[in-house]
């Protein structure tokens, strides 16, 4: 049975995409671990039962060469977008407006190092 989703996302600095989703998103910083190389895994509470664990990309190039480096497709959804969409704005390189997808409010944003990744409102039937 599964109980959490943790998500690994590799990233070229560590510190700036955690401060990101830190100050946009209202993740917490809930474990910092030393890998090998002197890089950091950090692990972010994002949601109750999902964790971002953000590697520095160069090493998971040395120590996993044979893992994926694209960035997977993220929808995170909420009850209030536009407050979000307010709060992400103050910190996000790109966002675009909010728009209507049939039943669904959604938009876009990147982070600072422009990966994208979107947000929907929630609809009753989710």
């Amino acid at each position: 049975m599964l109980n959490k989703l943790e998500v690994m996302l590799y990233v070229k600095n560590v510190d700036l995409i955690s401060k990101f989703f830190q100050d946009a998103l209202g993740a917490r910083l809930i474990k910092e671990t030393k890998m090998i190389d002197g890089s950091f895994e950090l692990k972010l509470s994002v949601l109750d039962q999902v964790n971002v664990n953000l590697y520095d990309i160069e090493f998971i190039k040395e120590y996993s060469p044979m893992v994926s480096l694209e960035m997977p497709s993220l929808m995170f959804l909420t009850n209030d977008i536009r407050d979000l969409h307010d709060q992400i704005e103050m910190y996000a390189n790109t966002i675009s407006e909010i728009s209507a997808q049939g039943d669904q409010l959604v938009f876009n944003f990147s982070d600072p190092e422009d990966h994208y990744f979107a947000v929907g409102s929630v609809v009753e039937s989710d």
